[in-house]
């Protein structure tokens, strides 16, 4: 038989709270961006309460360096369509399931 290999593979990241996911973020910027770090809070938190995930939110923050609501809601909006384009309906469905099953066994 061969030999045994390991795979490194990353843990994802669970986001606790809005705060956890811009922290998480922010440490992650090689570049910090010229606005104000309350204008991104502003804009993940009018996000979050019209009913976007923190995980789409952290993509959206990775795509995009403008932080107007309008600006957020295009990006957050793009990432959703080019997954449905990628996974289909019934594939982010799964992902979704899956994502939130993973959570639940880390907070046990």
């Amino acid at each position: 038989m061969g030999e045994l290999v390991h795979l490194n593979l990353e843990t994802p990241i669970v986001f606790n709270d809005i705060k956890h996911m811009l922290n998480t973020w922010w440490k992650d910027q090689e570049q910090k961006p010229m606005v104000k770090p309350e204008k991104i809070r502003h804009v993940v938190t009018v996000a979050v309460n019209a009913g976007w995930s923190l995980d789409q939110c952290y993509e959206a923050l990775s795509v995009t360096w403008s932080f107007s609501e309008a600006a957020f809601e295009v990006t957050l909006r793009k990432l959703k369509s080019e997954a449905e384009i990628n996974y289909g309906d019934v594939g982010n469905r799964i992902l979704y399931l899956a994502k939130g099953r993973d959570n639940e066994i880390d907070r046990t």
